[in-house]
């Protein structure tokens, strides 16, 4: 029995320019859903989340190529359908104003939703907050160190301080 909300489209599976082991996803009809995981099972469950992501809420979908026309144009990597079940997709996505994230590593932009987006930042800053502490923790054991009077201080500086031979009236006009 065939299910209109379902859809399979070719994907190419391929890790030459991974770490072994990482496979990156992408879909020749749809070049947006692009994905990556670690192994063929989390590249085949990943990819199918950026593909349903993608189509959810198309009205008309991309064509299908040729399973084999892809494998032949694509001969050092594994070719195979991924199918999606939109419905259920549409389902699991919560609405919300889209956040693009740049990856400094790949060129793809990925998009978040707020509440994820939101999350991201709480994590991110407990995380900072975390490091803080263990930073100043480890400063309070270091204990004072040596205290030196800032007059010594400047004066040992101004050797490497470009602007020291400035005045005021230059720097500040």
């Amino acid at each position: 029995m065939v299910h209109s909300h379902y859809v399979a489209y070719p994907a190419i599976i391929d890790d030459r320019e991974n770490t072994p082991g990482t496979y990156t996803v992408t879909f020749p009809d749809v070049p947006g859903a692009i994905s990556q995981g670690v192994g063929i099972p989390e590249a085949l469950e990943n990819g199918a989340e950026a593909l349903a992501l993608m189509l959810y809420d198309e009205k008309i979908l991309p064509t299908v190529s040729d399973l084999s026309m892809v494998n032949a144009d694509n001969p050092e990597t594994i070719v195979s359908y991924i199918m999606v079940d939109l419905i259920d997709a549409a389902k699991k996505v919560k609405l919300g104003e889209p956040t693009f994230i740049i990856n400094p590593d790949k060129s793809e932009t990925v998009t978040l939703n707020k509440a994820t987006y939101d999350e991201l930042v709480r994590r991110n800053m407990e995380l900072e907050e975390q490091l803080f502490d263990s930073q100043l923790q480890s400063r309070i054991k270091e204990g004072p160190g040596n205290l030196v009077p800032s007059e010594e201080e400047i004066e040992a500086n101004k050797e490497r301080n470009p602007f020291s031979s400035l005045s005021d009236k230059d720097l500040f006009d």
